[in-house]
């Protein structure tokens, strides 16, 4: 057996204490006087079958032994994560770890090879875009009428084509990273979307032509929107719950919902009894409006009890078992804290 021995830096030890007060606090006990200066040694000996018993050490003003446990914990919590995302379960065995890293290492498949290799996906990239640019061209300068482009020379056709696979390819992005966008890049969207505004309200007041905005009612506007929001919401829900289970919404999220809501009942009232041509809802029934509500309302409210009603509960008895198997772990470590 090999030992391994690491070593805690300033830095870490400060964040491992910020855990171990927490920790204390929502336990009831109080916090940790004192300042958090020191190390941690943690030694590990490790076998060939990866059965490691690892010793650590601290020199820290709070309780070592708080420290020593939370520190496990996380470990193994980590190690869970990074075994499950390898495809192998808790203390695989060596026959385990030896299957799944021949089957790491086969050839890989042409288009995978392809698909890997970041100079090829540069190189399609630039490939697709001068495609583009020389479809663009001839379709708009020299007639090409095979493009379809001339057909579709305004901004509301290609926000018919375009907007819904950004939003898609967008959407999940935000939604995974949004702690890590920085908040001179969160300034920027605010200022393009702000921006997008402008254009919007210019193309109907001035008019711009091009944009194709005039004569567009909000009846058009909602059958334009409906699904990528439908999506938007369905990801953003979906990854609220997958994170945070016994998340809710905030007073913002609920104030926004009702000023929306109460907006889309005046200019039903508006459109209906007014007759204001603008909204466009004049003409249309029931049945198209059940088109562009149920995108929006299936997802976020019918589906989540169905697919519940459905599967037996399988997401809650997944998360169960998930917290379960979080505690057993808290509690081998604090068994095998010293």
């Amino acid at each position: 057996m090999t030992p391994v021995t690491c070593t805690i830096e300033p830095d870490e030890l400060l964040g491992l204490s910020a855990l171990v007060e927490l920790d204390r606090t929502a336990a009831g006990g109080g916090t940790c006087a004192g300042t958090s200066t020191g190390t941690c040694t943690c030694t590990c000996t490790c076998t060939c079958t990866c059965t490691c018993t690892c010793t650590c050490t601290c020199t820290c003003t709070c309780t070592c032994t708080d420290a020593v446990r939370t520190a496990k914990t996380l470990m193994r919590t980590a190690l869970a994560d990074k075994l499950e995302q390898a495809g192998l379960p808790w203390a695989p065995s060596a026959k385990a770890a030896s299957e799944r890293a021949a089957l790491a290492a086969e050839p890989a498949s042409v288009m995978r090879r392809i698909t890997g290799n970041g100079k090829a996906r540069k190189a399609a990239a630039w490939l697709a875009a001068a495609a583009l640019a020389v479809t663009l061209w001839g379709g708009y300068t020299r007639d090409w009428q095979w493009t379809g482009f001339r057909a579709n020379n305004q901004l509301w056709a290609w926000l018919t084509l375009l907007l819904f696979p950004v939003v898609l390819g967008t959407i999940p992005l935000w939604i995974q990273a949004k702690e890590y966008i920085g908040k001179g890049r969160r300034v920027i969207y605010a200022a393009a979307i702000a921006a997008w505004t402008g254009l919007v309200i210019a193309g109907y007041l001035i008019p711009l032509n091009w944009t194709g905005f005039r004569g567009q009612t909000l009846w058009a506007w909602l059958n334009l929107l409906v699904l990528p929001t439908a999506v938007a919401i369905t990801m953003a829900v979906a990854s609220m719950r997958a994170r945070r289970p016994q998340a809710r919404l905030r007073p913002y999220h609920k104030a926004v919902i009702a000023a929306l809501a109460a907006g889309w009942i005046v200019t039903v009232i508006g459109g209906y009894a007014l007759q204001w041509q603008w909204t466009g809802y004049a003409g249309n029934t029931v049945w198209g409006w059940l088109g562009i509500l149920l995108p929006l309302v299936f997802p976020t409210l019918l589906l989540p009890p169905l697919l519940k009603w459905v599967s037996g509960n399988a997401a809650g008895r997944a998360s169960a078992a998930y917290q379960t198997a979080m505690a057993r772990t808290a509690i081998a470590a604090a068994g095998t804290s010293p």
